[in-house]
């Protein structure tokens, strides 16, 4: 006697197997994002290129000052830190790379130092390229 037409479990056409929904529901992986933020009106006395940091009222953003990414409810989920300031035309440019950001929510808000987040999407921040501007 055989059974016609039988369940056949993690073969083609049955029922997953363990390892087939394990698969399934693994979790997003984390991403990366990285950009500038560009003191404007800073080192005016400086060839582009050359090394700057900020000054006066804006001496927090420097070398190492934090870079935080809050999810929507402003829950932490990655941080990092500014690079070194190079001169650029537009002002003191410091580039910044953030890994591990955890997936999945509907926005997320980018803040270097204590000057306030700006929000972005999942999809703008897997993008890259991140452009901000402080100054007058």
């Amino acid at each position: 006697m055989s059974l016609i037409g039988g369940d056949t479990v993690g073969a083609k056409g049955g029922s997953p197997s363990k390892a087939d929904t394990a698969e399934e529901t693994k979790p997003p992986e984390p991403f990366g994002t990285d950009g500038t933020i560009t003191l404007t009106d800073v080192g005016a006395d400086l060839e582009d290129g050359e090394p700057c940091s900020g000054t006066g009222g804006y001496s927090d953003i420097d070398f190492g000052a934090q870079v935080n990414i809050t999810d929507a409810v402003g829950t932490l989920v990655a941080t990092s830190s500014l690079g070194l300031g190079e001169k650029t035309e537009a002002g003191c440019a410091f580039a910044f790379t953030v890994d591990e950001i955890t997936p999945g929510s509907k926005f997320y808000t980018v803040e270097v130092s204590h000057r306030g987040g700006l929000t972005q999407t999942e999809t703008e921040l897997r993008a890259g390229g991140l452009e901000f501007t402080l100054g007058d």
